[in-house]
């Protein structure tokens, strides 16, 4: 016959007619063995679920937030070029030959541009094909001579600068370019680097 007297924090149990001693365990209150380490697990559960819903179920580490002011305005800035006008009228060109017109290119903006031009040309008279070769080049135009290359430079903020439209009838053009008028338009862009 097996029977259990708790006193205090021990427990004295008679297992085959002797008494043996026990300390009272977590394990006691829900019966022992097996069943009793589930039950436990299962109040120690509920306990913890209990918890975490009472502190509001929070996990994070501590953090705050604020809004920043800008202490200064901030503005984009602006890409403005303005061109030196220029109407050029050149008469009686003959094939191989070139002539040239230097006109300014300013920047009005307040950031840098890489400059750079498409030409559009319109041909009216004896032929509708445009015989001539049309270019605008970085500097001014020499006094002698004919510049090459194109227009590519990069113009600062504020700053102006020169640049030479040049038109060439070449020295093979057709019979049919005689009495030809071209009218010419220079587009000069800028776009920031």
């Amino acid at each position: 016959m097996n029977s259990s007297t708790v006193r205090g924090s021990h427990r004295l149990d008679m297992v085959n007619g002797r008494h043996q001693r026990r300390s009272a365990s977590f394990l006691t209150a829900f019966g022992g063995g097996t069943l009793g380490v589930v039950k436990a697990m299962a109040v120690l559960a509920i306990a913890v679920s209990l918890g975490l819903v009472g502190t509001g179920g929070t996990y994070a580490f501590l953090n705050s937030s604020a809004t920043a002011t800008p202490g200064s305005t901030i503005s984009a800035g602006t890409a403005a070029l303005t061109v030196g006008n220029q109407s050029l009228n050149w008469t009686a060109l003959a094939p191989g030959k070139s002539v040239t017109g230097t006109f300014t290119i300013t920047n009005t903006g307040d950031v840098p541009l890489i400059l750079s031009a498409a030409i559009a040309a319109t041909a009216t008279g004896s032929s509708t094909t445009n015989p001539f070769t049309i270019s605008v080049t970085n500097s001014a135009c020499p006094s002698s001579g004919v510049p090459t290359g194109t227009l590519n430079s990069t113009l600062a903020a504020g700053a102006s600068t020169s640049a030479c439209l040049v038109v060439t009838l070449p020295a093979n053009a057709p019979s049919n370019a005689q009495s030809t008028n071209v009218a010419i338009t220079a587009t000069i862009s800028g776009v920031q680097p």
